[in-house]
């Protein structure tokens, strides 16, 4: 599944004002990232793994109460995004 540049390349949430847009250093928008992952040029969690976070968009749409099948799915997702590119090959199907 390919994201388009409307949701967060680290959690896959989606990103649809410039209020729900990280910062960077400078102080513009950052276009990638949304604010709860990325503040000022950096993730906020740096040591997060990408298994943290499945494992964190997994728990926050159940509490959503989005359908397991679902939520299962867009968890399994997170490996195709940008900040963990270099990880997707640990995914578990």
């Amino acid at each position: 599944m390919k994201f388009s540049k409307a949701v967060c390349q680290s959690c896959a949430s989606p990103i649809l004002r410039d209020y729900d847009k990280g910062t960077e250093k400078g102080g513009g928008h950052s276009e990638a990232y949304c604010r709860r992952c990325y503040q000022v040029g950096s993730f906020t969690d740096i040591k997060m793994t990408a298994r943290e976070m499945h494992d964190r968009v997994l728990v926050k749409m159940t509490e959503l109460k989005f359908p397991r099948y679902l939520a299962k799915l867009m968890a399994q997702n997170v490996y195709v995004l940008k900040r963990w590119e270099a990880e997707k090959s640990l995914a578990v199907v």
